[in-house]
């Protein structure tokens, strides 16, 4: 299961930064649908301090606000997270990880996310894979999982192969 500590903490890898920050971040990497109140980012952020995987800091910008920042604790916590797909996780939970891996991961990590992603959804696919002969809803919905299954298999295995922008970018530096 998806938790904002987890997506949070992914974030941070990347690069350290205030609450008001990370909340920009998630909203740039999941669209503004998804935005998440800054009192939840900043209590968030504050249970993963607690927990030990983050640090903070005043900021040096702003009095006001704390800057976040990843502890070696927290960073073996995101990659984990990030590369173990549970048995159960559903397609939203595939599609976060994949969008936090275009944005926020390197070149090689985000091509193990994109296998991991690819190899779960392909053995999804295989247990859900029964044949009906007659239509009933429960063929129906039978059929709607393997489409949805295999569309996403496409998507994830077109992102393989193109560039990120911030492969670009990274390529200029």
């Amino acid at each position: 299961m998806t938790t904002l500590g987890d997506v949070l903490l992914v974030l941070l890898a990347d690069s350290g930064g205030t609450a008001h920050d990370i909340q920009r971040r998630h909203a740039a990497t999941f669209g503004g649908g998804q935005r998440v109140d800054i009192s939840r980012v900043a209590w968030t952020l504050s249970r993963q301090e607690r927990l030990g995987y983050v640090r903070s800091a005043a900021s040096p910008t702003h009095a006001r606000q704390r800057r976040y920042e990843l502890t070696e604790t927290g960073e073996r916590r995101q990659r984990m997270w990030l590369l173990r797909v549970p048995p159960e996780a559903d397609a939203e939970e595939i599609r976060t990880r994949v969008l936090l891996a275009i944005e926020a991961t390197d070149r090689a990590t985000f091509e193990m996310v994109v296998s991991v992603c690819l190899a779960h959804l392909e053995l999804s696919r295989l247990r859900d894979d029964k044949t009906y002969e007659a239509l009933s809803a429960e063929a129906a919905r039978a059929e709607l999982t393997n489409a949805t299954l295999a569309a996403e298999v496409g998507w994830l295995q077109s992102l393989r192969t193109r560039k990120r922008l911030r492969d670009r970018v990274e390529a200029r530096d």
